[in-house]
């Protein structure tokens, strides 16, 4: 096919044939004479190479010329721009993220390139195609609010800041808050509704159950504790008795009860000690007929090393997946990371208040008053389990040093402020409350 260039010079050089066809003379010798005229120079032209194949700088190229010629200026055919696929309302879950169109969430919240792909990149795209119109929203799950966390307006995403779009220009609901997957944040959204409509024992379990999935990121998680701390200064550690929660009931004093033996009577994992401190009674000055708030428990404690935190958990030692989160508290580690690793149990008469204490690297020793005793007012002896069941003379103890509190300063045991301690000496019980110790 000639360029138009071919077609134009082509109609140039064929001009006078035809002129020179329609002269119409009458002189016929004038004619003949002009006729071979016109013949010669044809036959000139011709000789010349004026016609048949042209230069490039004529504009014009040889049938040959295209072939050999790599980087010839020939029109590449045009290929349809593919339409990305849609994005779909349930995304497939891998692991720790969905897999979208959208990036993915890896690890606890560090946001990576979509996953490669055995295919080739498309081409890229031009933004105005109509094919690029804002698609519709994802249907929401009954009950749950997507995209909307628990504290936050909608539209916002706690550690993500406002979140950004797909390239189709729809919301970017498959990216999750940091490390989580969208059965936590379903999980967190019920809590949420559950507390609105009443229901703080329901909210409880729901968040507790989202704490505990080892999926929850980071951010989730220091959200979800603070609401359940919150929520259980109501829960626990208030008189009121809220209906339908396991861990507490309601008592009537008869005659003869003291709080020793209410404890025993109604078999508590707790210290009598903590029915004066949630009833805010005088032990020695009950009355028939009073109500009184009673916890059962148990309770155990995990202690994350690498945070320096005891997360405080209620529920049966041999099912650890239902436990409920109460709170969290701070505490000091062994010097030179020497607290051990493992899982232990609060050993039998290891429970003491206002103990004295032996250095075991000295032999320097401290009476029970001595307001210099490095243990403070409380102790609790824990001894190791299974695999742990060599690692004995560690507990949880007080201190006269809150300073110590966030810092490696023991000789391996747990500290814990002078508050703290005293109320972990009444919820956590011998031979059933178990201390597990986390990096």
């Amino acid at each position: 096919m000639a360029l138009p260039s071919q077609m134009d010079r082509s109609g140039d050089t064929a001009r006078p044939f035809a002129s020179r066809g329609r002269s119409g003379s009458g002189k016929l010798v004038v004619g003949g004479v002009a006729l071979l005229l016109v013949a010669g120079g044809i036959v000139a032209i011709w000789q010349l190479g004026l016609f048949g194949s042209r230069s490039p700088e004529a504009g014009a190229l040889a049938p040959s010329a295209a072939s050999a010629d790599p980087l010839a200026n020939t029109a590449p055919t045009p290929v349809p721009a593919p339409v990305p696929a849609p994005i779909t309302s349930t995304p497939t879950s891998t692991g720790v993220g969905a897999l979208s169109a959208t990036p993915t969430v890896i690890g606890q919240g560090s946001l990576s390139e979509p996953r490669p792909s055995d295919t080739p990149r498309p081409a890229p795209v031009d933004v105005t195609s109509p094919d690029l119109k804002p698609q519709p929203a994802p249907t929401p799950a009954p009950g749950t609010t997507p995209g909307t966390a628990p504290g936050t307006t909608p539209g916002s995403t706690p550690g993500l800041g406002t979140p950004g779009t797909t390239p189709t220009g729809s919301p970017s609901s498959a990216i999750e808050a940091p490390g989580s997957v969208s059965e936590v944040r379903s999980l967190m959204d019920q809590g949420e509704q559950k507390l609105a409509s009443g229901d703080p024992v329901a909210a409880r379990a729901l968040w507790s159950k989202a704490l505990l999935d080892s999926r929850a990121g980071a951010s989730d998680q220091q959200t979800l504790r603070e609401k359940l701390q919150k929520v259980n200064e109501q829960l626990l550690f208030s008189p009121t008795v809220t209906k339908g929660d396991p861990l507490v009931e309601s008592y009537t004093v008869v005659s003869g009860d003291n709080l020793v033996r209410i404890a025993r009577k109604r078999d508590l994992a707790t210290d009598w000690r903590l029915i004066q401190r949630i009833n805010k009674v005088n032990p020695n000055a009950l009355r028939v007929g009073q109500k009184l708030k009673l916890v059962r428990g148990p309770f155990h404690a995990v202690v994350h090393k690498s945070e320096y935190r005891l997360d405080l958990f209620a529920g049966s030692p041999d099912d650890s997946n239902s436990w409920l989160f109460i709170r969290s508290f701070k505490v000091g580690l062994g010097e030179g990371n020497s607290t051990p690793l493992g899982t232990f149990v609060i050993r039998r008469n290891s429970k003491l208040v206002n103990p004295p204490w032996v250095n075991p690297r000295t032999g320097e020793r401290f009476a029970a008053d001595d307001p210099k005793n490095p243990i403070g007012e409380h102790w609790l002896g824990f001894e190791g389990l299974g695999e742990s069941a060599a690692i004995t003379g560690y507990g949880l103890h007080g201190t006269v040093d809150p300073d110590s509190i966030g810092k490696q300063a023991s000789m391996g045991c747990v500290r814990m402020a002078t508050d703290d301690i005293a109320l972990m000496y009444e919820l956590l019980v011998e031979q059933i409350s178990t201390v597990k110790v986390a990096p």
